[in-house]
C-alpha cells in the first residue's frame, strides 16, 4: 500500500518483507504508491464469506482507510447469482436480488454501497458482448474516479502545508 514493495515482488509467507530487505523501498515514491484498492468478490459466495476472511477483509479495510486510499468491491458473477440478470445484463439495477447482494457486502466489509460495483464476468463467451463491455467499463470509470479523487485530495493537503510554511 505505502510502496515499500518492489512491483512483482514474490510473496513468501515464511519470509515476511521486512525494511532491511534488498528489494525494500526505503523512500517510495508517488508512483509506486497503490491509488485505489478493488475487491473482488464472487456473487455467488457471499452467503458462505467465512467470518475468517470477513475479520481479515476488515483489517486490510481499516488499514487502507487510515491511508485515504479509496476502495471498493467489484461483485462479480452476478450474471450467475442472478436469473433475471442471467437473461439480460442490462437487468442489474433492477434486480432486488442484486441490490439485496450489494447490501449484504457492503454490510459485512463495511464498505458504503455507492462503492460496490456488480460486474458480469466474460467466462464462457467467445465474442465480445457490448452491455458486459458497459458494465466493466463503468467499474473501470468508477475507480478512475475513485483515483482522481485521490489525487485532488492530495493536492489539496500539499498545497495547504504549502501555505502554512
Amino acid at each position: 500500500l505505502k510502496g515499500h514493495m518492489p512491483d512483482r515482488y514474490q510473496f513468501n509467507p515464511a519470509v515476511p518483507l521486512n525494511s532491511e530487505a534488498q528489494c525494500y523501498r526505503k523512500s517510495p515514491v508517488l508512483k509506486d504508491k497503490i491509488h485505489c484498492v478493488a475487491y473482488v468478490i464472487d456473487a455467488c459466495k457471499i452467503s458462505i464469506m467465512s467470518t475468517k476472511l470477513e475479520e481479515k477483509l476488515e483489517t486490510i479495510r481499516r488499514k487502507v482507510n487510515l491511508l485515504g486510499i479509496p476502495q471498493l468491491v467489484l461483485l462479480t458473477k452476478v450474471d450467475e447469482a442472478c436469473p433475471l440478470v442471467k437473461e439480460d445484463v442490462t437487468n442489474i439495477y433492477k434486480s432486488g436480488d442484486i441490490k439485496d447482494m450489494m447490501q449484504e457486502v457492503s454490510a459485512r466489509l463495511g464498505v458504503p454501497l455507492s462503492c460496490i460495483v456488480p460486474v458480469k464476468n466474460y467466462s464462457e463467451e467467445l465474442e465480445l458482448d457490448m452491455k458486459c463491455d458497459i458494465l466493466l467499463l463503468s467499474a473501470v470509470i468508477q475507480m478512475l474516479r475513485f483515483v482522481d479523487n485521490f489525487f485532488d485530495e492530495l493536492s489539496d493537503r500539499l498545497s495547504s502545508e504549502e501555505t502554512k510554511d
